[in-house]
């Protein structure tokens, strides 16, 4: 009894002291090349760039729950986001609307860029995506795709994830293999952590956690992460960056 209480309490400090980018789980990803990824109402949503499949799987273990195609332009499947009703998916050149659970597309809107549009995030309005060719965060209308804003992440190097979790934009750089938390249009990230991969793809927020999935091939995971404290508003961050 004396060891297990002491082993509980070692866990207690153990998750108390988590740092940002700590593991806190690990399941895997289906398909190949899992590229898009998002939360969906107790579920995780990816899609697979070697089977154009889009999966809603179990957080708790990876188990494939449903799936249905998810082509797009150029057979091009990438990030994902929800916007609280309807999935959003991306390709080369369009950002799909698709109703749950089927998948359906009920519309779409061009994308930023013609190639390699990446993450998709949802802000409670607005449509965010990433690009790999030019390194760029883009705010979008989502009726019409739109470009209401758009921002270069400081170093930013190969730009590939997004997820919002209510305050802060997370998006994953594939290059440098970094993790960045960011006031949405502020190019300076308020902090920022090593991958638990070497090809940090897609990202999604639980409300709790950071999920990000890895690209490659065979074999990939998908990653629950510890996000870690900042303890400043995007106002004090903004007032900080003034006095330099």
């Amino acid at each position: 009894m004396r060891y297990s209480l002491i082993c509980l309490v070692a866990m207690a400090v153990s998750l108390a002291l988590a740092d940002p980018g700590d593991v806190v789980s690990v399941i895997p990803a289906p398909g190949g090349n899992p590229d898009g990824l998002t939360w969906v109402d107790g579920s995780l949503y990816i899609t697979s760039d070697s089977d154009f499949m889009i999966y809603e799987i179990d957080p708790d273990d990876g188990t494939v729950l449903d799936f249905f195609i998810g082509y797009g332009d150029d057979d091009v499947l990438t990030g994902l986001t929800y916007d609280g009703t309807d999935l959003w998916s991306c390709s080369n050149q369009f950002i799909y609307k698709r109703s749950l659970p089927d998948g359906t597309v009920l519309d779409s809107i061009p994308a930023p860029n013609p190639t390699c549009n990446e993450g998709l995030a949802w802000d409670g309005s607005s449509i965010w995506s990433t690009n790999w060719n030019d390194d760029m965060v883009y705010e979008l209308d989502p009726s019409n795709g739109d470009i209401l804003s758009f921002f270069f992440p400081s170093g930013s190097d190969g730009a590939t994830g997004l997820a919002w979790d209510g305050t802060y934009l997370w998006v994953s750089m594939q290059g440098s293999v970094l993790i960045y938390r960011m006031i949405p249009g502020d190019p300076t990230p308020v902090s920022f952590f090593l991958a638990p991969c070497d090809t940090p793809q897609d990202l999604a927020w639980d409300g709790e956690y950071l999920w990000v999935t890895e690209y490659v091939a065979s074999g990939a995971m998908v990653y629950q992460i510890e996000p870690g404290e900042i303890g400043l508003s995007p106002a004090t961050w903004g007032s900080i960056k003034t006095e330099f």
